[in-house]
């Protein structure tokens, strides 16, 4: 079987150390895994390929340079060619994750006199996210685009209930799946034991460091948690990199706050540093009014492989990933204080931090890896054909 995997997003490097890259880089392993020969059809190629990746083969067309409106044309036009590229090259399955000016999955699927069967993956409203935190210049084109590719493909997997209503709002009839983010257990695994606690613990956070993802929230419980402490102290272990660095770096010298900042690493790079860690958070504030948290956190997932306890906000999909008191604690979102709390029983109880980090690992390996993640999707796209 041949898959032609597409990522037209400029935003996201195929080889980069986002989690949109790390997502793109484990669909592909699954695949293969699977017995596909994969290609991918890219507008980003990136830098930070991995060595069991090496040898895939990838086709990247950039998009001319623009300003004003114009990119958001631009990488249509260079999604168009990799549609064209495809087409040349030919394929069983197409496989597109879904972005804003992107024709290429409807090109690809309906080039020849036999449907191709195709998969858009779509992994957040992509829509709105560009009205709120950028710019979207021509609305009408986006909305196009995604009714087009949602419209032809045989599946459309979304990463999170809010996601399947946001498609199917817009796209009447459009064939959706659920299909959650995973974690390659093999490439995290999990931390040593009986870690010489002599010293402070230390909390992780991974991901990129912008405003709703809350490490701010952390960082204060930490210094919350120290501040009326009954065991170990904590210090903090900041996994990524992002426009709010500078601003967090200032906030933990101002709390007094122990914090590493080890900017962005390379996935592989990853499970090395969580296995430095006692527990991990996903400190996510309080969603605001009207909006659905939409998100399928990684971070969560790959904390779990890792066998830390988590420490994660109650929302989103986060309760129906965790299992409170059994694989991590949750709190309530935005609330430091609770926070605090949740890292003072983790520091002063290690056989707590033992069993839930070991009932951690224990669903990872059971319930999240992505070659579980693929098999609903093509189990999706098996009983699409069969009825079509």
């Amino acid at each position: 079987m041949r898959v032609a995997y597409i990522c037209a997003d400029r935003g996201v490097p195929v080889f980069g150390t986002k989690g949109s890259s790390v997502h793109v880089q484990e669909i592909v392993r699954a695949w293969r895994r699977a017995g596909a020969d994969v290609t991918v059809y890219c507008t980003r190629a990136g830098t930070d390929r991995p060595a069991d990746l090496a040898g895939l083969p990838v086709v990247e067309i950039l998009p001319r340079r623009a300003s004003g409106a114009e990119p958001e044309h631009a990488v249509r036009e260079a999604a168009v060619a990799l549609a064209m590229a495809v087409i040349r090259d030919g394929c069983d399955v197409v496989y597109e994750r879904y972005s804003l000016f992107s024709p290429a999955l409807a090109m690809v699927s309906f080039a020849g006199p036999l449907r191709i069967p195709a998969v858009l993956e779509v992994n957040a409203p992509l829509i709105e996210e560009q009205r709120q935190y950028r710019e979207l210049h021509d609305a009408g084109l986006a909305e196009r685009m995604l009714r087009t590719n949602a419209a032809a493909a045989s599946v459309v997997a979304c990463v999170s209930e809010p996601v399947v209503r946001w498609v199917e709002g817009r796209v009447t009839g459009a064939r959706t799946v659920l299909a959650p983010n995973g974690v390659n257990t093999e490439r995290i695994t999990p931390r040593l034991l009986g870690r010489d606690h002599s010293g402070p613990l230390t909390v992780a956070f991974v991901g990129t460091l912008k405003p709703w993802h809350g490490v701010a929230y952390l960082l204060a419980a930490v210094a919350q948690a120290n501040l009326r402490r009954v065991g170990p102290s904590w210090r903090a272990k900041i996994i990524g990199d992002g426009p709010c660095r500078q601003e967090l770096e200032w906030t933990a010298g101002q709390l007094g706050v122990d914090a590493e900042f080890t900017g962005a690493v390379a996935p592989g790079s990853v499970p090395g540093l969580l296995h430095e860690c006692d527990a991990a958070a996903a400190p996510y504030p309080a969603p605001e009014p009207g909006r659905d948290d939409y998100f399928s956190p990684l971070k969560v997932y790959e904390y779990l492989a890792a066998g830390l306890p988590v420490v994660a906000s109650s929302v989103g999909q986060i309760p129906s990933i965790l299992q409170h008191e059994r694989t991590g604690l949750l709190v309530k979102p935005g609330d430091r204080g609770a926070i605090a709390a949740a890292l003072g029983r983790l520091g002063a109880d290690a056989a707590l931090r033992q069993g839930l980090g070991a009932r951690a690992r224990n669903a990872a390996v059971g319930l999240y890896s992505w070659d579980s993640v693929l098999a609903t999707i093509r189990q999706a796209l098996t009983s699409e054909r069969s009825v079509a």
